[in-house]
Parts: C-alpha cells; structure tokens; sequence
C-alpha cells in the first residue's frame, strides 16, 4: 500500500458516501478504517499493557486481525519521557510501511528542549509526519506544561499555516476534564488549526457540546467518549464529520473500538466518514507527504 492509499483508504466495495449504501447497526466488511491514535514501544507502570514491547511488526498484525487498514503512530518513549527522543525512536523503528503514518509529541521552545516552531515543523514535514499531538497537562504522566497563548501559541500558530492537525491528550482519568475555558481559547485564537480532542471521558459533553457548537475546527476521537450511546447522540447533534475514529491501542483495545463504532445506530454512510474518511480528509495531502519522503 503507498502513501497515497494509506491516506486515502477506501472500502472495497460501494461508494461509503452514497446513502443507498444502506443502513443498520453493522458497518460491514466494506468499511476501512484509519486509526487516529495508537503507540508502539515499552510502557512502564503496573498495568496489564505496561512492560510489553509493542513493536512495529507487533503493531501491524493487530492491526490485520482486527481489520484495520491504517494508523497515526508515536512512540511510548515520546510520551512517557522525552517527546525529542521518542520522535527519533519512531523514525527508527517504523518500518517504512506506509500503513503506519508517523505523529510526533511536541513542546514548546521555550527551554531549548525543541527549536523553534518553524523549525519544528520543516522537521516534520521532511521527516512526512503527518500528525502533532501535545500532552499538556499538570498531571504527573503528561508533559507539565499550560495549554495558554503564552506558552504554545507560536507553535500552534506555525501547525495552523501547515495544515498539520494537533491532537490534544490531557491524560483524563474516569470524571476528570479538560482545561475548558483554556480549549475554549486556544480554538478561539487559532480558528484554522485542526484539533482532535483525545479521550474525553465519560459526562464531559455536558462542556463538549456548547464547545463544539462554537469552534467547527474541534473534533472528537470516538474512544474514550465514555457516554452512552454518545456516537449515536454525538452524530444526531454535529453530523459524523466532527468524530474520527480513534483506539488507544495498546492502552484500549482496537477490537472493542472498531465494535463501537460498527455497531452504532447510524448509517453506513457516516460509519465511514468516521471509520476514515474524516481523519483522511484532516492529515495533509497524500502527495504532499509522498514529494517529502522522496526528497528527504
């Protein structure tokens, strides 16, 4: 599979756009899926997932047994002790199958840890990554830093002139919740930047909701949205082109996201808006990373 059809995955079979595809609760064996958050490595800590390398190879057979086509990659390293050091790991690591499109965890410049946004983001896009995520967050696990104008807005401004979306991991924990007031800003000030909001959480669309209402550049990863049949709510209320499909792996099961959403009470049409054609529609062009791979 190229780059470009890796961006670009497609079912087999009808048009997914096409409402006479039909409807029903199951997607079907001709939905694809583009996951938009999983990670490979070694994670430390007690739970069952820690202390298991995930390798590349390892990522790519789950991905075969559960029938997904493709996915946005960081490494565990990046996120669990230096974003520098972890972005070059990825590089390393992936194998160069073009089912595995890497993202990169970012700071900001401020202490000399990464360059300058511009810099920053040359590097990713020789390097074709086509995904930013931060982990902003006081929350020992995450990368202590505020998610304020002060602080990021250089480098959120550089991602929103590239094109190149950000993923937003607050480490939320069961009936934690984002920094609201703080999203709220941030989206306010960067009305062009592309925003996934990873693991919501369960009751947060109480705050999500009238977000969403405000700032048409906000979407949402379907895992980690923790309420009941909240895609079905989640759909009725924005239409499905605001959720992409997301797992967590190895943190969650990829399984029992892909069950999920295939199992949701919404037409086969948005299935696969959300299942691919969302997340495909917010990374860059599939020729564009393809020109930097080949000039890099």
């Amino acid at each position: 599979m190229s780059t470009r059809s890796a961006l670009n995955v497609m079912p087999s079979e009808a048009d997914p756009l096409d409402p006479a595809g039909g409807e029903g609760p199951v997607a079907g064996p001709g939905v694809s899926f583009l996951d938009c958050g999983v990670h490979i490595g070694r994670r430390s800590g007690a739970q069952w997932t820690a202390n298991r390398l995930l390798t590349a190879a390892g990522l790519l057979a789950e991905l075969d047994r559960v029938g997904i086509d493709a996915a946005v990659v960081h490494h565990t390293l990046a996120r669990e002790y230096s974003p520098r050091i972890g972005n070059e790991l990825l590089a390393d690591e992936l194998p160069g199958d073009d089912r595995l499109l890497p993202a990169w965890l970012l700071l900001p410049h401020h202490t000399g840890e990464f360059p300058r946004p511009e810099e920053v983001v040359a590097r990713m896009r020789e390097a074709g990554v086509v995904m930013g995520r931060l982990h902003p967050s006081t929350d020992a696990a995450a990368h202590r830093f505020l998610l304020a104008e002060w602080v990021v807005g250089p480098l959120l401004d550089e991602l929103e002139r590239s094109g190149i979306p950000v993923a937003l991991d607050f480490h939320l924990f069961r009936r934690a919740e984002p920094p609201w007031a703080v999203l709220h800003e941030v989206l306010r000030h960067h009305p062009g930047l592309k925003v996934i909001l990873m693991e919501v959480q369960g009751r947060n669309n109480r705050t999500l909701y009238p977000l969403l209402e405000r700032h048409d550049n906000l979407y949402v990863q379907s895992a980690g949205f923790n309420v009941h049949r909240g895609i079905e709510d989640f759909v009725a209320r924005f239409g499905a082109e605001r959720m992409v499909f997301g797992s967590g792996y190895p943190e969650r099961s990829m399984g029992a996201a892909r069950f999920h959403l295939e199992t949701a009470d919404i037409s086969a049409a948005d299935k696969q808006r959300i299942a691919a054609g969302n997340l495909r529609a917010l990374l860059p062009r599939a020729n564009d990373v393809a020109e930097v791979a080949h000039h890099a």
